[in-house]
């Protein structure tokens, strides 16, 4: 007859976790963990004995899975960015750096004599989205009718 040692339990929705330690008739300890998952036909039981000199053991396969199952869930966390600026700026000078007034009113000015996002790009060492953007940010297409 084994003797129970310690109990615990986690209940979450319709599964409730049950952790044991129990010693057996022989006086080997071991770890048992069972689920049980209400279904609408009763309760569906699972249990998983973990004996004493497998502890060790599987405690690190049981956290190398862990660690794993936190990677796959919520990937690598980045700077947040899928490239580099420094190699951005190599194609556009002014990539990523703030808009000055002069350089508002400048674009305001070679907006209004029709230069295209493309041509405005060039002269401002940005890309043709960063343009846009500022032309939206700035409203210049309501101002102007264009």
């Amino acid at each position: 007859m084994s003797k129970d040692l310690y109990s615990d339990k986690l209940t979450k929705g319709r599964r409730t976790y049950f952790f044991d330690i129990s010693k057996s008739e022989k006086d080997d300890l071991y770890l048992k963990v069972s689920e049980s998952k209400k279904t609408e036909s009763g309760f569906e039981h699972h249990r998983l004995i973990v004996f004493e000199e497998d502890i060790k053991d599987f405690t690190e396969a049981f956290q190398k899975a862990l660690t794993k199952f936190k990677e796959l869930k919520e990937p690598k966390q980045t700077d947040g960015k899928a490239y580099s600026v420094e190699k951005i700026r190599e194609a556009h000078k002014q990539a990523y750096l703030p808009w000055t007034p002069e350089d508002d009113s400048k674009l305001e000015l070679l907006f209004c004599e029709g230069k295209k996002v493309k041509e405005l790009a060039q002269i401002f060492g940005r890309n043709d989205g960063a343009i846009s953007s500022r032309i939206k940010k700035l409203e210049l297409k309501e101002k102007y009718g264009r």
